[in-house]
């Protein structure tokens, strides 16, 4: 698996076709120096306790045939979405808060 980058949730903002895999946390694969676009705090703090490194730019340009991206978002009706219409960015979450997903373009 070719890991491009760890992600605050699924996005794929090149066309193409896609699988999405939800995974446990025992199958999470190698993190270690792998860009991460993250901006929520504690979000990033446990991305980073798997070695993610933050990104030099903000802007995930998408994934290339053959690439992986490993996703963290906040679990249904675990973030304020609901309530407020809106996550906020600093709302306090842990790894059992967050859903870990796995997005692949496929060839």
């Amino acid at each position: 698996m070719k890991i491009k980058a760890v992600l605050s949730t699924v996005v794929v903002p090149v066309d193409g076709l896609y699988r999405i895999t939800t995974i446990s946390r025992n199958n999470l694969p190698n993190l270690s120096g792998i860009p991460h676009y993250i901006g929520h705090p504690d979000t990033q703090k446990i991305v980073e306790t798997f070695g993610a490194v933050p990104a030099e730019n903000k802007l995930f340009e998408g994934l290339k045939p053959g690439e992986t991206a490993v996703c963290f978002p906040i679990k249904q009706g675990k973030s304020t979405r609901r309530e407020k219409g809106f996550s906020e960015a600093h709302q306090k979450v842990t790894l059992d808060d967050l859903d870990i997903r796995v997005v692949e373009r496929l060839e």
